[in-house]
């Protein structure tokens, strides 16, 4: 059995797979979505939801410019998302503190700071008593802090969600409950996907299954070096919270969430596809609560979970047209940036593929950074 041929195929229903599917279709593209699963199944559901590009800005000036590109996205299409959804992605505006305790961490913090006020970029370093004022709940033991108040953070299973029914509303069909297992090829075209319920036909197909876009490789002829990097991550509960801003600092986060929750997190473990909460991992995230913010020892015991995250060998997103292919398009390896980078990686894949174009942004990125010339 063969269905009716969409434009594009997508394989995965998380948030990159959903972004894409809605701006290709908000471009009038005909558009499929298979998921083997229900939409955000995986690491989209178990993310934090922090959007604070300038904290995690490193030398890598194109992924800063990506991060902020999509970072500047975020308003006009949540509010487009409630508009079309009634979803309440619950996008806060929350400032975000990156806390040192060491004058190591402290000196990487300042020139941080420097070099992206150098750059134009409003941020500040706060000294122990200007932290205090903002988050009177901190561990007064700190040194200082880089502030930004500009950072924000998102529900992202209700993100991920108002992306997939946004979509669906708009005409994007999806296949849930279904899973990839080939791909056909014509010369350097692929024809059809193959699936556990039948053929789908594609004019053009993007790889974007997250952890598992490994598994690919076997179909593209090509090796995407994504693997899963586990992170463990648990919620407590405090009404109020004595946090209001996102906090770094430890190696670890807090974020709190409006309904009183806040996210303690996360661990980067490589164990393949192994899912298990462990002890070690949940006494680390609890140890750092108090470390952070003593007014929180109290806080109860929400939940923990884990969630498998696409990593690649350099820690950047894997984007573009795949070598040897004319119509074959891979977008996966973002890491821990997925919901932050899901606005532009939508719309910078959908430039490629309806318009032939790669967009300056999504250059550096490319799957062909990874061949081997000798191959």
């Amino acid at each position: 059995m063969t269905e009716a041929a969409p434009d594009v195929a997508i394989v995965g229903g998380g948030v990159i797979g959903c972004a894409i599917a809605y701006a290709l279709r908000r471009q009038g593209a005909a558009v499929t979505v298979i998921e083997r699963s229900r939409v955000g199944a995986e690491s989209s559901s178990a993310a934090a939801g922090i959007l604070a590009p300038r904290v995690h800005a490193t030398m890598d000036d194109s992924m800063f410019a990506l991060a902020m590109a999509s970072h500047e996205r975020f308003p006009a299409l949540v509010d487009a998302l409630r508009d079309e959804t009634n979803l309440d992605a619950e996008y806060v505006r929350s400032g975000v503190l990156d806390v040192a305790y060491d004058e190591g961490t402290a000196g990487a913090l300042r020139q941080k700071v420097r070099q992206l006020t150098a750059a134009g970029q409003r941020v500040s370093w706060l000294d122990r008593q200007d932290a205090l004022a903002v988050e009177p709940g901190l561990n007064p033991s700190l040194i200082g802090a880089f502030y930004d108040e500009d950072a924000y953070h998102i529900n992202p299973i209700r993100f991920t969600q108002a992306l997939g029914q946004a979509a669906a509303r708009a005409g994007v069909r999806f296949l849930l409950g279904r899973e990839v297992t080939g791909l056909s090829r014509r010369g350097s075209r692929a024809t059809h996907l193959q699936t556990t319920a039948g053929n789908v036909i594609a004019e053009h197909v993007v790889l974007a299954a997250g952890a598992w876009t490994g598994y690919c490789s076997e179909w593209a002829g090509t090796d995407f070096p994504i693997f899963p990097a586990k992170g463990q991550i648990l919620t407590i509960y405090a009404v109020p919270s004595p946090i209001s801003a996102v906090v770094f600092g430890l190696d670890a986060y807090l974020l709190p969430r409006v309904d009183g929750t806040v996210v303690v997190g996360a661990t980067v473990e490589e164990v393949g596809y192994d899912r298990s909460l462990t002890v070690e991992g949940l006494a680390w995230l609890l140890n750092i609560v108090p470390s952070l913010c003593p007014a929180l020892a109290s806080a109860t015991f929400d939940r923990a979970w884990t969630g498998l995250r696409p990593g690649s060998p350099d820690e950047l997103p894997i984007m573009g047209l795949v070598p040897g292919w004319d119509n074959l398009t891979v977008a996966s390896g973002h890491f821990r940036n997925g919901i932050m980078l899901a606005p532009i990686t939508g719309d910078v894949v959908a430039k490629l593929i309806l318009h032939e174009q790669v967009d300056p942004l999504m250059g550096p990125f490319g799957p062909g950074r990874f061949a081997n010339p000798g191959a």
